[in-house]
Order: structure tokens, then sequence, then C-alpha cells
């Protein structure tokens, strides 16, 4: 019984040692973890903004055109000065307009002495008319003689009318030869900087002949053409915020003042239009500028970098991202929200406190070891 019993005991402890050499070969065949840059999720306000690309315009933008015949004698300005509202631009040979004017003058003195000469015969025939009734009660004259003098009163009467009716055609020819010299001088209806010249001095012009177009950059929108996809949250006032090319770096500010109501069924855009704030007189129709729509702002909100998703499209709201859990890796599904820049909302799956390893890599999957390099609260 005492041999028995002693090799039991002997057999159990060969048993116990060979699973201690098993664990520890498990142990050692299992890889090393993999090392992987974690951020803190916490809150943090996030404005949502839907992308802008487009082309300034000016909503005041005038071409200005002859309005009268003749050769450009004089045209100083040039493009990009400003002119102000009323100011002359061009000037068109007057001499024929002066002449016709001087004509039109004479033409106003004749009439006027024409009436006046009728005025006072219609006075002598309205006279004599009164002379001719009393001699006809004292039988100096027959009805014969009375009835001549009423009818040369009412030529009288009749030859004023047609010398006032001609003096009020001698005054509207000249007030027409007058607005004619006047057309010689071509001036800017409005106040704008010049963006085209289509004709020099010496330049025969003719009514509507272009001159010269004018554009207010005082007053700018800037024509955005966004695609259907995203254009739901954008309403009428909101802030925008887009730079140019020209001045790198800076950023100007507009508001939205309308969306069209169709979407162009060949792009699939609708066209949006923002009031351009150009205070400080930089900016320039015609000029290209890229910029964004603020759309909301959301105060306390779950925001990640992009690089830390896993999805297949990027327009695909359901995704997945992993977490640090006991120093593994944990795959948790998330619900994408609104996106700005390289930053995304997360609307469910994440919480504050969770360990969210920031960048995609082939290493890590659901339960493999991480050993995170830094914990930072995320940016």
């Amino acid at each position: 019984m005492g041999l028995r019993r002693f090799g039991v005991l002997i057999t159990a402890a060969v048993l116990l040692a060979g699973c201690g050499k098993k664990e520890e070969t498990a142990s050692a065949s299992e890889p090393p973890p993999v090392r992987v840059n974690v951020l803190q999720i916490r809150t943090q306000p996030f404005a949502a903004t839907v992308a802008i690309t487009g082309t300034l315009v000016s909503n005041s933008r005038v071409d200005v055109k002859a309005e009268t015949t003749g050769r450009v004698v004089k045209f100083p300005k040039e493009e990009g000065e400003f002119v102000a509202a009323g100011e002359p631009v061009a000037w068109v040979d007057e001499e024929n307009y002066r002449l016709a004017l001087r004509q039109a003058q004479a033409a106003v003195a004749v009439a006027e002495a024409g009436l006046a000469r009728a005025q006072v015969a219609e006075a002598h025939s309205r006279s004599e008319l009164e002379r001719a009734r009393n001699l006809l009660k004292s039988g100096g004259i027959t009805d014969k003689d009375l009835k001549a003098a009423e009818m040369a009163e009412q030529d009288a009467r009749a030859q004023t009318k047609l010398a006032a009716a001609q003096l009020e055609q001698a005054k509207a020819a000249l007030a027409a030869a007058e607005k004619k010299l006047r057309d010689t001088v071509i001036r800017a209806p409005v106040a704008g900087e010049i963006q085209r010249k289509y004709v020099n001095t010496g330049t025969y012009v003719e009514p509507p002949t272009p001159v010269v177009t004018l554009v207010d950059n005082s007053r700018l929108e800037l024509e955005s053409l966004v695609p259907s996809s995203s254009i739901a949250p954008i309403r009428a006032g909101q802030q925008v915020t887009f730079t140019v090319n020209a001045f790198p770096g800076e950023t100007f500010e507009g508001r939205v003042i309308e969306i069209n109501p169709a979407v162009d069924a060949d792009s699939r855009s609708a066209k949006v239009r923002i009031r351009v704030n150009n205070a400080s007189g930089k900016l320039r129709a015609g000029m290209f500028a890229q910029g964004e729509v603020l759309t909301g702002m959301k105060p306390a909100a779950i925001v990640i970098p992009a690089s830390a998703v896993y999805r297949d499209d990027r327009s695909a709201k359901a995704s997945y991202v992993f977490v640090v859990e006991d120093n593994r890796a944990a795959r948790r599904a998330v619900q994408i929200g609104r996106e700005r820049d390289s930053t995304l909302e997360v609307v469910e799956g994440l919480k504050p406190g969770d360990l969210l390893i920031a960048e995609q890599s082939i290493e890590v999957a659901d339960g493999v070891r991480v050993e995170p390099a830094s914990a930072n609260a995320e940016q």
C-alpha cells in the first residue's frame, strides 16, 4: 500500500509539471501587444458645416451704351478705375450737335416772334369786331361788314393758337437738341469700377454701341452650386466664411440670402446665393471662393478624428472604431453624425472616458492585445 501511494504521488507531480510547461508555452506563443496611439473621449462644442465653392458676382453690373452717333474724342478712364454715379467717362464729338442746338434755338426765337405777331393781330381783330358791332347799331355798316369782322377775329384767334403750337414744337425740338448734346458726354449711371472698356478714342459709336461695363464691388454675392445631398441643413441667414486665392490666409464673411427652390437636373445641385461683406474693398467680382456654411452648433458633442473610423463608403453613417478595454482592442460600432474637415461627430457608440485608438492599423483587430502610447484628451 505504501508503494502504491508513493507511485500515485509521483504520477500527479509529473502531470502537474507537464501542465505548467504547456501554460508557459502558450504564454510564450502569444504575440506582443500592438503599440497604438489613443485619445480619451470627452465632449466638446462642434460646428457643423457644408463646404461650398463658387464665384463672386456683382448684383450691380451695368453695361453703358452710346445714346448718340459720332466719334469718341476723349476716353481717359482705364479698366479697374472707380467712377462715381454721374461722372463722365467718355466724350463724343459734339460739333454737329452744337450746330443743331443753335438751329433749334433760332427756331424757338422765330416761333416766339410768330406768336407775338399773331397775338397782336388777334388783339387788333378783336377791337375791330367791337367797332363793327357799334357801327352796326348806328347804321354805319351792314350785316355783311359785321360778319367779315367776325371772320377776321376768328381767324386771328386760330393764328394765335397755331403760333403757340409752333412755339411748343420748336421748344420740343430744342429740348431734343439739348439732350443730344448732353448725350455726347457718356456718364456712369451708377458708382462702380470699370470692368471692361469696349471702345477707345477715335472709335465711331452709335446707339446701342457698348462703351463700358461697370461693376459695384461693394455689393457682391457668392453664388455656389451645392449638391442636393448637402442642401437640407442650409437656411437663409446662416453665416458663411470663405477664402480667395488672391488673399491667402485671410477669411471673409457672408450670409445665406436664398436657396434656389429647384435642383438642376443635370448637376443635381441647387444654387445658393450668399451676400458678401466687402467693407475692406479687397474682393472683386469674378473671384473664385472656397468656404463653408455654418449650419449648426452642438455645445457638447463627441468628436473624433476621421482617421480613427473604419467604413467602406465615406457616405455611410454606420461605421466602427476600436477602443481599448483591459489592454485589448475592442471593436465598437458607431453612428456618424455631421462631418467637418477631418473630424466626425459620433452620435452613438462612444461615451466620455472611452480610450479611442486614434489611427487605423492592419495590426489592430478585435481582441488583440494593445499597448497605449498615450492617453491624451481629444483635440
